[in-house]
């Protein structure tokens, strides 16, 4: 059976991918566009706006994520980065282990 961090982190790493190929569509690009929220929360649909430059920063790390200010969980990630926009969170024991493993950049 998955641990609460496994699943959290699995789910995290599914938004990642939507937003994966959100930023493929806008290769070159300086704007700023809409990705998902990368939360654990399965129902959450909120959108953040980010550029893709900021999202390239993200990605560099496998265990590091975009959210909507307040979706993060203190048990299984901690926040390493703020903007008015979003907040960057790096998930921390197995949840980072799980989340290195499913990097789709990896």
């Amino acid at each position: 059976m998955d641990s609460r961090a496994e699943r959290a982190a699995k789910n995290e790493s599914l938004f990642r991918e939507v937003n994966e190929r959100i930023t493929e569509t806008s290769l070159g690009s300086t704007e700023s566009s809409r990705a998902v929220c990368e939360c654990q929360i399965t129902d959450c649909l909120e959108t953040l706006e980010v550029t893709l430059e900021e999202y390239e920063v993200v990605r560099k790390e496998g265990d590091r994520f975009i959210l909507v200010e307040g979706h993060d969980d203190p048990e299984i990630e901690r926040v390493v980065d703020r903007t008015d926009r979003f907040i960057v969170v790096e998930k921390i024991g197995e949840a980072g282990q799980v989340a290195r493993d499913l990097d789709p950049r990896s």
